[in-house]
């Protein structure tokens, strides 16, 4: 992408967010505490949306960064990693009809990532498109914010230990925000490239709305996952899903040791911390 095209694709992710915050303020404004809206209100869509190479040690097209309030799009990034579950799973992409049946009528066969980039290419998906399909998961994550920043993580790897900051809390939050990008995509006619690798995370997330019940909206946009949990009257709710967590974590977590030393960039992480093993 040349820098006029950035700026181009720029302009126009610019109307989009604004667009979709717009729409969010909408629905679930009065579920929101003030620090949120101030958040929203004060956005600056000129500095706060940043086309880059997605984070270091994402291959995604989209990130947001909690500590800046940044939305990190990375359009040149529709590559393999992005496409090469798209079309082996049974998760309808979300809401645009034509598109739709477009992509489904040629699943019948199993893509490699760059069949199915070109695939995309030739239904006539642009960049913008198809980051616009990502914008409403990734500004998801600005309003519901699960992840503990106290709590650590530690995990051994290559021979090494780490503790790993920020993360307690992830395997709910990347649920709740992709169930609710969806039921938001859906309800507004808006595109939405659903993230397959987080199914999982969305049958969790459902089953926990639905204990919370009607309460849901009040009780999600407020707290971490702790706070959310407790909200559950059962023995074990939490015991349960540090299991869970745990379990999904060290995947997630060795999955980006990988991909960040692809990028020779092995343990630069934001709240991870190489520990001397005991």
């Amino acid at each position: 992408m040349t820098e006029s095209e950035k700026f181009l694709f720029k302009e126009d992710i610019k109307e989009y967010v604004k667009e979709v915050y717009t729409l969010i303020l909408k629905e679930y404004g009065k579920y929101l505490p003030e620090e949120t809206i101030n958040m929203i209100n004060n956005f600056n869509y000129d500095e706060d949306i940043v086309i880059d190479g997605g984070g270091k040690y994402s291959k995604g097209p989209g990130r947001w960064e909690k500590e800046t309030n940044k939305l990190h799009l990375s359009p040149d990034l529709f590559n393999e990693t992005t496409f090469k579950k798209g079309l082996e799973v049974d998760v309808p992409l979300l809401p645009i009809k034509e598109i739709e049946e477009k992509l489904k009528n040629s699943a019948n066969e199993k893509f490699t990532g760059e069949e199915l980039a070109n695939l995309i290419r030739q239904k006539h998906l642009s960049y913008l498109d198809i980051t616009k399909g990502v914008v409403i998961h990734e500004l998801f994550h600005s309003i519901i914010r699960m992840k503990s920043d106290e709590e650590f993580f530690s995990l051994e790897y290559d021979g090494k230990r780490f503790d790993c900051r920020g993360v307690k809390g992830e395997l709910l939050d990347e649920g709740l925000v992709e169930y609710y990008a969806r039921l938001f995509a859906n309800k507004y006619n808006l595109f939405l490239f659903p993230s397959i690798p987080y199914q999982g995370n969305v049958d969790y997330a459902k089953q926990v709305l639905d204990k919370l019940g009607k309460n849901a909206n009040k009780i999600i946009f407020t707290g971490n996952y702790k706070t959310v949990l407790n909200y559950i009257h059962e023995p074990g709710v939490l015991e349960s899903y540090h299991i869970k967590e745990n379990e999904w974590l060290k995947t997630r977590i060795i999955d980006r040791f990988k991909i960040a030393e692809e990028k020779d960039n092995v343990y630069d992480f934001e709240g991870i911390e190489e520990l001397e093993l005991v």
